[in-house]
């Protein structure tokens, strides 16, 4: 029989042999390590837009979401690399039969920082340089995408989703990649399992796919979409790659503010016929970004997924608690 379904909802993200997940007031993250046992670590999350309350208005919600999201999900990979390491040192400490501690550590703050950089120029050059040569390589055939900034656009836009399709299925073969990828699954798999209010085991998720509306991935299609429409008026063809980048860049805050208030909305009428043509894309494009993941990765996503939905509901009876003193002193 279905459990009585919950309150509020929970997001996650995979992360290095494990999965994130996220209520509204905390967090958690399980990695099974290579010994195959299971480490948690969990807190609570705030929001700056709790204190300061016009960062909750349309618009700049989304911001602030992006931000704090990227921020979360920055500290549950660090945990997860961090197990990994100190898996690896004892693994070659054990075959070198000496000490972990006399084994040299990596400079975590340079590798992150080189790494940092790295995607920003891939970025640029994947995503605003290819695009615009393209483009303008078309526009030498047909006319029409070189003299006007609908067409150019539209053909910035075009390949940038193609590049953005190839780049994800090429990566999609590596074996790490593979394993993140199931437990990305295996996290909307459990999700899907707790919205429906139903036992958290293994058997229950079948029946669920392992594709969610709620997904970052959707999120990253919408934005490309959104930004065809923000890039028309203030992009033209006639721009030198340089120009293009310098002005494209920016435009990313208004492009994450709406694409944040569409994704709301989707989620909001996930029912109405339109809004799931409109979501098509991105639950199409899961098709690359989750695999099938097998009992281990499910029972992982759990761990997290269980450890939040305990916190969350201490936190919501402890809030009931005070609202019912509160009443009874008045």
């Amino acid at each position: 029989m279905a459990e009585k379904k919950s309150k509020f909802n929970v997001g996650g993200e995979a992360v290095i042999e494990g999965v994130m997940m996220r209520s509204p007031h905390f967090y958690a993250v399980a990695v099974r390590r290579s010994n195959k046992k299971l480490v948690v670590t969990s807190g609570p999350v705030s929001s700056i837009a709790d204190k300061y309350k016009f960062l909750k208005w349309p618009f700049l919600r989304g911001l602030i979401g992006m931000y704090e999201s990227m921020s979360l999900g920055y500290r549950a990979l660090s945990y997860s690399a961090d197990i990994m390491e100190e898996d690896m040192l004892k693994e070659e400490a054990k075959k070198k039969n000496i000490k972990q501690k006399d084994i040299k550590k990596p400079n975590q703050v340079l590798d992150m920082t080189i790494s940092i950089v790295v995607a920003l120029f891939l970025f640029i050059f994947l995503f605003i340089m290819i695009p615009q040569f393209l483009t303008k390589s078309l526009g030498k055939v047909f006319k029409e995408f070189v003299s006007g900034n609908i067409m150019f656009n539209i053909g910035m836009v075009f390949f940038k989703l193609v590049i953005f399709f190839f780049y994800v299925w090429g990566i999609s073969f590596m074996e790490d990649i593979k394993r993140i990828f199931q437990y990305h699954g295996a996290e909307h798999k459990s999700i899907f399992t707790f919205e429906a209010g139903e036992k958290l085991n293994f058997e229950s998720t079948h029946k669920y796919t392992t594709r969610h509306p709620r997904c970052g991935t959707a999120f990253i299609i919408i934005t490309m979409i959104i930004s065809l429409i923000i890039f028309v008026p203030f992009l033209p063809p006639t721009l030198k790659i340089w120009q293009r980048i310098l002005c494209e860049i920016p435009l990313l805050i208004p492009i994450v503010a709406v694409s944040y208030e569409v994704l709301k909305l989707s989620d909001k009428f996930s029912d109405n016929p339109i809004v799931k043509l409109l979501i098509m894309p991105g639950l199409g494009f899961q098709y690359l970004t989750t695999r099938e993941p097998d009992k281990s990765q499910v029972e992982t996503a759990f761990k997290s997924l269980n450890t939040v939905v305990a916190l969350e509901n201490k936190y919501i009876a402890l809030q009931e608690k005070k609202n019912r003193a509160g009443k009874v002193k008045k």
